[in-house]
Formats: C-alpha cells, structure tokens, sequence
C-alpha cells in the first residue's frame, strides 16, 4: 500500500515478494527491474497515484537501486529493457497463478458457493449499470449506487471472472504483414500444446473451450490471447476455435523486436495488461485467504460468507422483483431469470 513513485533494478542478489504473510513468491539474477507494474498502469490510466499491491523483500547481500519514473518510461522504449520489464512481470504473473491454482484446490463447496454467489451478485450489478447506460432512469441509478457500495460488490468483484481480460488497441494498419483471415471453425490453438504465438483479435468471434467444454466466448476487438505464450512459452490453458470468420494478429517471438519497434507502445500496452492481471491475482489469493480463514472460526457469531453473500444476493433480487411489479420494465424478467438459473446451477453444483 506505499504510494508507488518509482521501480528498481537489483544488479544482483534474490527478492521475495510477499501478497500476505503466508503468501510469498521469490525470483534472482542480475539487472531485474521490479516494481513497475504500478507505476506503468498509473501512466496508462492517468492516475497520479497509484499503490503498491505486493511487498518487495531484498536479500542483506542484495545490490538494488531506485528508478525514477521519469528514467522508467526513458528505459522502457529501448526495446532490450522494455522487453525485460515486461517478461519479468509475465514471470510473477505465472508464479501467481501456479499460487492461486495450488491455493483453490484447498477450497471447500461451501468456499466455492461463496465465491460464485459474490460473482452473480456482481454479475447483476453490471447488468443494471448497462440498462441505466441505455435508458437514464433515476431510480435505477440509485439502486446501482446502493449495491455497488456493498461489501459483497466489492469482494465480488475480485472473482468475477473477466475481470483479468486483457484488451489493447493497437493500429493495425502498422501490423498488416502479421494480420491474417480465418474461416469458421478453424483452430487458434489447442489445449495442452506449447505455445509461442500471441493473437490479437481484430474482427470476429472466438470460443474457448477447458477440457472440451465451452467456458466463454471472445468478440471484443483488441481481446489479446497469449502474452505469456510469447513471452515464456508456456503451455496452452484452453482450446480456442473461430465461430465466425475471423481477422487475427499473429505474432511470433521471432517478430516481437520487429514490431515492438514500428508499433507505439506495444510492449508498454502489453506490459500494463500483464501488471493488471498480477493485481487480480493478488486480490483474488487475498480475497480466497479469507474465504479459508473464515471456514476455520468455529466460535464466530457471524454466519459463514457462503450464507451471507447468499443471503445478499436474494436481497438484490426481491427489491429487483419489486421494480420489476411496479414499473413492468421489458429488460428486468430476463435478468431476474438469468440469475435465478446460476443461483439454481450453484446449489445443485456445491449442495
């Protein structure tokens, strides 16, 4: 939580960083650059101040020294450190997610209830925002207002489940020679394979399939897939087909430099979307620690968050069914309904 004004670089020596106390990750070398992640989102987000949201431990024999941010964005554009930087942050973000994978495993039904009962809840909010967005109507402003401010949104809101997506906006005019059309039903990558490749979509609609089962479907223009392929080669974690033709950006290790160079902060972009996934992943370890801690009071006077976040959730839904009987509003039946289905899918799934 210190105010992120600057990163460093450790000529040499080993660093632990620490998401809380029992959670601690730690990489070594020579000439790391480390703590940029916040300071790059606060530039593209136009933040003044920006937090840091992991603690950084050097060892006693550790050579480290301060980067100002001004020297930071100088650095950056040299294609060898911009590189650098960003690989070191797909490395914490891999280490991070090996975390939370080895951590969701000691989840119990109970935990699990909770965790989707605050994504629906969220999930809801959302869908209420996008009507107001539509039709400006007073009173449902003030119902977004009210549930946006609760407990549940916000602990909901590190579980829901694209909040990591990464989108960037690139010109693609300047990435013509790697642009390519894809016919329905073709094959972006396959589960399991090692990847090298990262894809931008630029028109169309994508499919994801985890164990031959559809999880979700991509159709924003900029949705990026695969920045840790092309960055550390890693395995694939889905299966991605095209629905629809397709206009994709492929770009292969081979071609970063190239394209780094003749394409705007192509690396920054990447290296912001990266460090916004390693927060998530930092809330969401956090937000699961509580979750396990919670499960382990037995002398608490508070009910278990499963029956709470439940209870929170039916709550949103009886005043939803009250303006539903009042105004009769077209759009409400078919949140309501939606709802109810997932409320229903999560009983049956972790009763």
């Amino acid at each position: 939580m210190d105010i992120a004004d600057s990163a460093y670089i450790m000529h040499q020596g080993r660093l632990s960083f620490e998401l809380s106390p029992d959670d601690r990750y730690s990489v070594e070398g020579k000439g790391i650059i480390f703590g940029a992640e916040e300071p790059l989102i606060a530039n593209k987000t136009d933040r003044d101040e920006y937090f840091r949201f992991q603690s950084a431990y050097a060892t006693d024999d550790a050579s480290v020294e301060k980067i100002p941010l001004k020297n930071l964005f100088k650095v950056f554009a040299v294609y060898n450190i911009g590189y650098s930087v960003t690989k070191n942050i797909a490395r914490y973000l891999q280490l991070t997610n090996r975390m939370y994978i080895n951590k969701e495993k000691k989840i119990s039904g109970f935990e699990m209830a909770s965790k989707e009962y605050a994504r629906i809840y969220v999930e809801v909010i959302e869908s209420l925002k996008q009507a107001h967005a539509r039709l400006l109507i007073g009173w449902l402003k003030q119902l977004v207002d009210k549930y946006t401010n609760s407990l549940v949104y916000t602990k909901g809101r590190a579980f829901l489940r694209d909040t990591a997506k990464s989108n960037i906006k690139f010109n693609t005019e300047k990435l013509s020679e790697y642009t390519f059309n894809l016919r329905a039903g073709s094959i972006l990558c396959e589960e399991g394979d090692t990847g090298h490749e990262m894809y931008i979509l630029n028109r169309g609609n994508l499919v994801v399939y985890i164990g031959g089962k559809k999880v979700a479907d991509i159709n924003e223009v900029g949705t990026v897939i695969g920045e840790m392929a092309l960055l550390l080669g890693e395995r694939r974690t889905a299966t991605i087909k095209t629905v629809t033709d397709c206009n994709i950006t492929i770009v292969k290790p081979e071609d970063l430099e190239k394209v780094a160079k003749t394409t705007d902060e192509f690396l920054l972009n990447i290296a912001v979307n990266l460090g916004r996934r390693l927060e998530h992943n930092c809330t969401l370890i956090r937000e699961t620690n509580e979750l396990l801690l919670e499960s382990k009071k037995t002398e608490t006077p508070l009910p278990p968050k499963e029956r709470i976040n439940y209870k929170e959730l039916l709550a949103l839904i009886r005043e939803l069914e009250h303006y539903d009987i009042k105004y009769k509003n077209e759009w409400m039946p078919e949140i309501l309904n939606k709802t109810k289905k997932e409320i229903n899918k999560v009983r049956e799934l972790y009763k």
